[in-house]
């Protein structure tokens, strides 16, 4: 091909197939790294990027290359005879750039040649006979697939399994990549196989490749598993079929299992329902008539001695455990063991074969599902509609006292390792174990979630009203908290909620009189049982933690500029920040208060609307909080409400000339900030704010007027 055509090709359409004009650059994992994801290709945003910082490949680091004035990648392009180190868990194996050109070559054609066979390619399994054998499947447009690969080969290099990787429907780079750690890890087993293939056949295709395991365990290729989950499904399966408790892309249960409680399809047990709800069970190793999903463990010749899987349009493992059962082989599930699907379904999708009907147990089947349900705190009244597709039971929650509800808590962010970096999580965590503390049960709903067919059960709902709108629930209480985005929010909206509360004084004065509704001040809070001061002493970094929002945010970017050292913890900050300022993509959330009580100071900036608005972001409540020192763009009521804790300024010039001063003579003494501290935290906590709304509740089931 020309290279401009193939230059075009590239930019047209084959990056979003995995493809790259570079084969020492790896499209789907850089992009992982890099800005607009999917919508630009990746090796152009690393072409204008800071290239000398930037992870090219899950394998070898080019960063580690670099010098003499030239990114890695490019060093190792211009110097074919260049070493090049690949690694992959405990196995490091030296290659020259040419032969590495040479081997992701190779595997681009058997890719490229895909079309024409279910099966496209392999690497070989090699090794001994194994107790254990893993199969990971991979499907398109996962990111994450390396983490995949990497745990194989070091479930292989530790004894602790064989390992079989089933690529479908995979991305050029994914493919590439894997090729190159089956070169490095004989042991591991890498197939590829065509997008609409049926989950049954490749699966018996995998089992057929592995030499004589003992245990098998295949896990869904939406999902990621810590090597813990891991060992629990391998530690379970011993005489029975062991699936985990999946979640779905929304967060809620996919299904405990399932039963046959009418003639129609398979009732997926607990299926909508928020996971708070098998968290109440009290048997954790659960036994269900029929297993779910794409994810279990069995004895390898259990699998066998019923002839493996058989296609059964997506009731493939339904119809699995169900001739198991007739073996004496039962089904049960790991409720502990709770990966969310996050990935929307790209393999297999559209196969749909059917073979035969699975066998009916209606009446044993039902009670046995009744019983589950039964478990997680719910009675059955019946079932609806009656011999339909998709059975639904009629369920009404059993409260643990009378004054107990059943409150549900719903946000803007996914659920998942998705939604664990969004503040909009750990504000409805907080806020959930301060109602937990006034005795009500409380379940957290993602933005996906918002309106699952389980509403009905729910006594209240908050609705912390972030970057999307969420409507009222069409059942119970409906109260509304509104923490940003004002400029977003209509009277329309607000009408719909019962109660209405905003996370500033002034938006919620204003609105009330414009209105004519009534909208009352609650502010952002901390999460009390974590931001607590630990007494670590503290440090002399300035730290700013929050993404970039696809912006060049002034109270980052103005003082770099002048040559103060800040310190940046989030994503999406590499078009705007020098890499040396970025300490890392992410911080856990419990490890902030340790970072807001060491840090010199926190730095805190607004979205624009909320800074106009009187909005403040519960960043200055947390790092006060722990004794932190803040300084901030100047907000209504936020030097009121924190007491010289906060400093704010009202430009970046201003910005830069209090960070270029001695943070002392800027705030009090270490001693006044303690009590300031221990101030927010009694009057700024989640139960402090949780003690409001469930005011504001029991006024409404009284039928106080809130008008």
């Amino acid at each position: 091909m020309p290279e401009d055509a193939a230059v075009w090709h590239y930019v047209a359409r084959g990056f979003r197939r995995g493809l790259s004009l570079n084969p020492l650059f790896d499209e789907v994992f850089a992009g992982g790294g890099l800005p607009e994801v999917f919508r630009v290709p990746a090796l152009y945003a690393y072409l204008v990027g800071e290239r000398a910082t930037i992870a090219v490949h899950p394998w070898w680091n080019a960063t580690e290359l670099a010098g003499d004035g030239a990114p890695g990648l490019e060093r190792a392009w211009n110097d074919p005879s260049i070493e090049l180190s690949l690694r992959v868990g405990d196995t490091e194996r030296s290659m020259t750039a040419s032969e590495m050109r040479h081997l992701a070559l190779e595997a681009a054609r058997s890719w490229s040649a895909g079309g024409h066979s279910s099966r496209i390619g392999a690497a070989r399994a090699g090794g001994t006979r194994t107790r254990d054998a893993v199969i990971w499947f991979i499907q398109a447009r996962d990111r994450r697939y390396h983490l995949k690969l990497a745990q194989a080969a070091e479930f292989v290099q530790s004894g602790r399994a064989a390992g079989s990787v089933a690529m479908v429907g995979a991305d050029a780079s994914q493919w590439i990549s894997g090729q190159m750690l089956a070169a490095m890890e004989p042991k591991v087993a890498v197939h590829l196989y065509r997008a609409r293939t049926e989950w049954a056949d490749a699966l018996n295709d995998e089992v057929e490749r592995l030499q004589g395991p003992q245990l098998l365990i295949a896990l869904d290729a939406r999902s990621e598993f810590a090597d813990s989950e891991i060992a629990a499904l391998a530690t379970e399966a011993r005489g029975s079929l062991v699936i985990p408790a999946h979640r779905a892309i929304d967060g809620t249960l996919a299904g405990l299992g399932a039963a046959q409680v009418t003639q129609g399809r398979a009732y997926r047990i607990l299926r909508h329902h928020p996971h708070e709800d098998s968290a109440v069970i009290p048997d954790r190793v659960l036994e269900v008539p029929l297993a779910t999903g794409r994810s279990f463990a069995v004895a390898a010749s259990d699998y066998r001695a019923i002839g493996g899987m058989r296609s059964s349009g997506g009731a493939e493992l339904e119809d699995f455990s169900r001739r198991l059962a007739a073996i004496g082989r039962p089904s049960r599930v790991l409720l502990d063991v709770l990966p969310v699907l996050e990935e929307p379904e790209l393999a297999f999708r559209g196969s749909r074969r059917r073979r035969g009907l699975i066998p009916k147990a209606v009446g044993a089947d039902r009670l046995r599902a009744e019983d589950v349900i039964s478990a997680a705190g719910f009675d059955v009244r019946g079932w609806s509609p009656r011999g339909a597709y998709s059975p639904v039971p009629l369920l009404v929650w059993r409260r643990p006292d009378l004054a107990a509800q059943r409150w549900a808590i719903k946000i803007c962010a996914p659920p998942g390792r998705r939604g664990d970096v969004w503040g909009d999580t750990h504000f409805a965590r907080g806020l959930a174990s301060a109602l937990k503390r006034r005795g009500h049960f409380v379940v957290i709903d993602a933005y996906d979630a918002r309106d699952r067919d389980t509403g009905y059960l729910d006594d209240v709902s908050v609705v912390v009203r972030g970057p999307y709108r969420i409507d009222a629930p069409k059942w119970g209480i409906s109260l509304q908290w509104i923490i940003s985005h004002p400029d977003d929010i209509s009277r329309e909206e607000v009408a719909e909620f019962d109660r209405v509360f905003a996370a500033s004084e002034g938006w919620s004065r204003r609105a009330t009189e414009r209105w004519g509704l009534r909208v009352s001040p609650l502010l952002e809070a901390t999460d009390t049982d974590l931001f607590q001061p630990r007494g670590h002493p503290r440090g002399t970094d300035i730290v700013f933690v929050g993404t970039a929002r696809g912006i060049p945010r002034p109270s980052v970017v103005e003082p770099l500029a002048a040559g103060i050292p800040v310190r940046v913890y989030g994503p999406d900050w590499r078009p705007f920040i020098s890499q040396a300022a970025i300490a890392a993509p992410s911080i856990a959330n419990v490890d902030l208060p340790l970072r807001y009580e060491t840090a010199s100071i926190v730095l805190n900036d607004q979205w624009p609307a909320m800074r106009r608005e009187g909005f403040i972001a519960m960043r200055p409540f947390d790092a006060v909080a722990v004794g932190g020192r803040v300084v901030s763009e100047s907000v209504e009521g936020i030097e009121e409400i924190f007491d010289g804790a906060v400093v704010v300024y009202r430009d970046a010039a201003h910005l830069v000339k209090l960070l270029s001063t001695d943070p002392d003579a800027l705030f009090p003494p270490d001693t006044r900030l303690a009590e300031i501290a221990h101030r927010v935290r009694q009057e700024h906590s989640f139960d402090a704010r949780a003690a409001v709304l469930d005011e504001a509740a029991h006024a409404i089931f009284a039928g106080v007027s809130t008008v």
